[in-house]
């Protein structure tokens, strides 16, 4: 898709060590008719606010293009994330 050679143009990398993780969801509202709004999450070592607003700006704009106006995007800081083993 065209997200992958946006991203990794604007975290100035590789195409290569970008990917994508789709994970499908099930919306619920007290409201039956309440418009569905996706949630798009995006785990990365910490970066400048500038860049997250601008990886935010080609997410949104990409939904936009599919007629998704509205979305959640959340960026989580991955270098605080750790896995534990048992």
């Amino acid at each position: 898709p065209r997200l992958t050679p946006a991203v990794a143009e604007a975290l100035a990398c590789p195409v290569e060590w970008i990917s994508f993780e789709y994970v499908p969801s099930v919306y619920f509202a007290a409201e039956a008719d309440k418009e569905r709004c996706p949630m798009v999450e995006i785990y990365w070592f910490k970066r400048p606010v500038e860049l997250m607003q601008k990886i935010s700006s080609i997410f949104s704009e990409e939904l936009s293009r599919v007629g998704i106006n509205r979305v959640i995007i959340q960026i989580i800081d991955h270098s605080i994330l750790y896995l534990q083993e048992d």
